[in-house]
């Protein structure tokens, strides 16, 4: 039960990023990631899941979101760019997913 109650907490978050709302970032964290857009180019859609939900499972304890942001803080700056960039990867798809149903 617990599981599925995380994976509908990353879930709602990713569909809250592909509303543009992306609460478990600072704005600072979006643009220092995204200062190497080749990496975030090259990423597969399957590194990236691997990527968040491996950190996901590291901050999900935290039951709010400031305390989850907390713990992303405490990352290591190259180990939450590369957070980071996943997560924007999965948005990604995840709209790009959307397109394709309206078509």
């Amino acid at each position: 039960m617990r599981k599925m109650q995380d994976a509908r907490g990353l879930d709602q978050l990713i569909e809250a990023g592909s509303s543009g709302y992306f609460p478990l970032f600072y704005q600072d964290w979006i643009h220092e990631s995204f200062s190497d857009t080749q990496q975030f180019k090259k990423m597969s859609f399957s590194s990236a899941a691997e990527t968040v939900h491996r950190v996901y499972r590291q901050i999900e304890c935290h039951h709010s979101i400031e305390r989850k942001k907390t713990a992303i803080q405490a990352l290591k700056v190259d180990e939450r760019k590369d957070f980071v960039l996943s997560f924007m990867k999965m948005v990604e798809y995840r709209a790009l997913d959307r397109l394709r149903e309206l078509h």
